[in-house]
């Protein structure tokens, strides 16, 4: 069962994650220019490319449990690899999941989706009783109270 997984993103404050600590597994995804720098994963997802793009084992959309993610929400809400990561996280029993060097908050239309549905995941995880995190601010920014 897992325990703790810290997610990767492409930003440079991936390399905050806790490598050093054996209690995380850490994972990755997708291709990305200084992946070749990050100290150790437990596993990389990537849901796009070709698996013969690496030269270790890789999570593709063959090897995802996609019916097992749909059914964990209750119908198809993923649109990144950051929010499939985290309901296997979720499928997998993890205890804590912590995002590091994903921010996913430019001005195309796509990445706000994107971001949503990342927090849609995280609060999710989040009433399961899992403890989230994330190193960049803006991904769990609470919203003022509505009066």
């Amino acid at each position: 069962m897992l325990k703790k997984v810290a997610i990767l993103g492409k930003l440079p404050s991936k390399f905050q994650a806790p490598f050093s600590n054996p209690e995380w597994e850490i994972w990755g995804c997708n291709v990305h220019g200084d992946m070749q720098n990050i100290p150790r994963f437990t596993k990389w997802f990537d849901l796009h490319a070709n698996p013969s793009h690496y030269n270790f084992e890789v999570i593709t959309k063959e090897k995802y449990p996609l019916a097992e993610a749909i059914n964990l929400v209750g119908g198809n809400y993923y649109n990144n690899s950051i929010a499939y990561m985290i309901a296997y996280a979720i499928l997998g029993g993890a205890e804590e999941i912590a995002l590091y060097g994903v921010r996913l908050n430019n001005d195309k239309e796509i990445r706000e989706k994107q971001l949503e549905n990342v927090k849609m995941m995280l609060f999710f995880a989040k009433g399961k009783g899992i403890k989230v995190s994330s190193i960049e601010n803006n991904i769990l920014n609470e919203y003022p109270l509505y009066e």
